[in-house]
């Protein structure tokens, strides 16, 4: 995770160890139960809906272009952050 804060936010040590503490405080550790093929265009997105699936989820929300391409898989509604943010104003 913290390569990927680095390359696409450039983001400084501590703002990476203070990410990495959020995350580790509301993230729930998944061992995927399932195996998928369902993006072919991006193979390693498939483990992102195998966690996903696994952990029960309502959502995934994401700026990947080939998970958002999908939409949904299965009862999982697949969102942008802007998308998400919508959906939880006016739910709220």
């Amino acid at each position: 995770m913290s390569d990927v804060l680095v390359r696409k936010f450039d983001a400084t040590p501590e703002e990476l160890s203070e990410a990495i503490g959020i995350v580790a405080q509301a993230a729930r550790v998944v061992k995927p139960s399932v195996q998928l093929d369902v993006i072919k265009d991006d193979a390693p997105d498939n483990r992102i809906l195998e966690c996903a699936v696994s952990a029960g989820a309502d959502y995934i929300v994401t700026g990947d272009s080939h998970l958002l391409k999908l939409g949904r898989y299965d009862a999982i509604r697949i969102v942008s952050v802007a998308h998400f943010l919508e959906i939880a104003t006016q739910q709220g």
